[in-house]
């Protein structure tokens, strides 16, 4: 893969901004900012970094730790990592610091956009509500907190989807995994068949964070985490006129296209890349794909649509749950005997008027992929059929295929074009 610069990133800045003029379509996700929470009691704030707890409800020892994991957070993300500190909040909690409340255990972490500031691009301070409990998981939150207040400085109307799964990311790079991670990594892999870039939080939400991390991976060639900063930056969208949503253009996507040279087969190959890498990760890792995400072990395992044993073919099989926008299916075949001289067909057919792009991979008899082949990728095609062939030493074949659904030929795929539809897939395999 051709890595990318950070700096060519921001280039799109100059010529992006005209994808906001094309057509009526949804441009953004709702602007959600809300009042801060009422407080009974001054907040707590460092001496040494400009961030604050108010306490709520919780006892002094938990608002003191709360305040420790913050700082911490702080100094990972901003200091170390360098990613710009979060945007100011003119005293909305009580100095220009970054807020966090206190809420019960259990309840669910937030990070909330303030309202705009007066600046010719849009750009929020932030508040988060901090969950109080277990040390490990508040660590978690806080550093979750600062990093979606750090988006929301950069480009506050990105989706919510994506600031999440870039924060839960941020956390596995500064931080160690918990059983929520392990969880999030779980469930977005056993749905794979849901968007990678959706609008709106999901249960998948926090999992779409290997996204990142496969972006980090194959295109990353400056400092950590600088490419996934670079991308919201350069994504920075104009300040939306008074109304209930952000102008979202251009949206992180589009810089991602941008980046691979406005080809749409080119970034078609990036998503499905992406597809394929998820089939080695956890306990399936190959050492080529996503290594740094070994630790999920058997949970990070992804789910198969089907698994077809090489004996029963011919075989055609339709995927259930039909495929959304972003969303993957992955078939693997399992050569359970000798091919000798046969060679593989494989045809897919999808409902129209979306775009698939599908690759084969072939696999060793110790999971490692052995070769792959790019199936021509046709905008607007409905069906996608190729022949495999040389499968000695192979013993299994991963079908993957990725829903490149775009609402029209002059607008590729947006993440605020929400909700998507789904679409139906059938894959057929064939010996030759």
């Amino acid at each position: 893969m051709t890595r990318a610069s950070p700096a060519a990133l921001l280039v799109f800045l100059a010529t992006g901004r005209a994808l906001a003029a094309e057509g009526p379509l949804p441009t953004g996700a709702p602007i959600d900012s809300e009042p801060r929470p009422e407080s009974a009691t001054l907040p707590i704030c460092s001496t040494e970094r400009p961030v604050c707890v108010h306490p709520g409800n919780e006892r002094e020892d938990t608002t003191l730790r709360a305040l420790a994991a913050l700082e911490s957070a702080y100094e990972r993300v901003v200091l170390a990592l360098g990613l710009p500190a979060p945007l100011p909040d003119g005293g909305l909690g009580g100095s220009d610091a970054l807020d966090a409340y206190l809420v019960p255990a259990g309840t669910a972490f937030r990070a909330v956009a303030d309202s705009l500031a007066p600046t010719p691009f849009a750009a929020a301070s932030a508040s988060c509500r901090l969950p109080a409990g277990d040390p490990v998981l508040l660590e978690r939150a806080a550093v979750q907190c600062v990093t979606e207040a750090v988006v929301m400085r950069l480009d506050p109307g990105e989706p919510p989807h994506l600031r999440r799964a870039f924060a839960t990311w941020m956390w596995w790079l500064v931080g160690l995994p918990t059983a929520l991670d392990v969880e999030a990594i779980h469930t977005a892999q056993a749905h794979p068949e849901m968007p990678i870039g959706a609008r709106d939080l999901t249960i998948t939400s926090e999992g779409a964070a290997l996204f990142f991390e496969f972006l980090e991976t194959h295109l990353g060639a400056g400092e950590l985490a600088e490419l996934g900063t670079a991308l919201f930056s350069a994504a920075a969208s104009p300040r939306p006129p008074a109304g209930p949503s952000y102008v979202n253009e251009p949206d992180l996507f589009d810089v991602l296209r941008h980046t691979r040279g406005d080809r749409h087969g080119s970034f078609a190959n990036l998503m499905v890349d992406f597809a394929v890498a998820r089939a080695f990760v956890g306990a399936r890792d190959d050492g080529q794909h996503l290594p740094g995400l070994a630790w999920a072990g058997d949970f990070g395992r992804v789910r198969f649509d089907w698994v077809l044993p090489w004996s029963t073919l011919p075989r055609r099989v339709a995927v259930n749950p039909p495929i959304d926008s972003t969303g993957s299916v992955l078939v693997w075949l399992d050569i359970d005997r000798d091919p000798e001289n046969a060679a593989l067909g494989f045809r897919a057919e999808w409902e129209a008027p979306v775009s698939f792009h599908w690759q084969l991979v072939r696999l060793d008899e110790n999971g490692i992929a052995v070769g792959r082949m790019v199936l021509p990728y046709r905008e607007r095609g409905t069906e996608a059929e190729a022949t495999l062939e040389n499968l000695a030493g192979v013993r299994a074949v991963i079908a993957v295929g990725t829903n490149l659904e775009t609402v029209s030929l002059a607008h590729p795929f947006d993440p605020d074009v929400a909700p998507f539809e789904p679409h139906g897939v059938t894959v057929y395999f064939a010996r030759l």
